[in-house]
């Protein structure tokens, strides 16, 4: 993140989770498919900078899977651009395991050579604690 005097890592880290709080819990998007204030942060973040949308189910399911399918960089933004604390919520939401998300997060890693040093941490933390 560039060096900017009025933003720091505290205020970002306290900006998003306000904003998930103050979104409702549940929007209708499209004739079908609903989802959280999570997963809407989730999905603009993950499909901004591409021309096609990934939808929540698809994105559940490649994590799931720990399979990239037709969605590399969609899956690669999610692990690398998602804050960690929202892809941990994501995959609760959506009843992937921890074992699973590190599953996918190491499958996308070996794939695509993306990583993020802090759901890394975090992910090895989940590992060496006691059940």
């Amino acid at each position: 993140m560039p060096d900017c005097p009025w933003v720091d890592s505290v205020g970002r880290r306290n900006y998003i989770p306000s904003m998930v709080r103050a979104i409702t819990k549940t929007h209708i998007i499209g004739a079908a498919e609903g989802f959280s204030a999570v997963d809407g942060l989730v999905l603009a973040t993950v499909n901004a900078p591409y021309k096609r949308d990934i939808s929540v189910a698809a994105l559940r399911e490649c994590i799931a899977k720990a399979k990239l399918d037709d969605w590399p960089v969609h899956v690669a933004t999610f692990f690398t651009d998602v804050e960690p604390f929202l892809v941990f919520q994501f995959a609760s939401a959506h009843g992937i395991s921890k074992s699973k998300l590190a599953k996918a997060y190491m499958a996308t890693k070996a794939a695509t050579g993306e990583y993020n040093p802090d759901l890394e941490s975090e992910l090895v933390s989940l590992a060496s604690s006691p059940r």
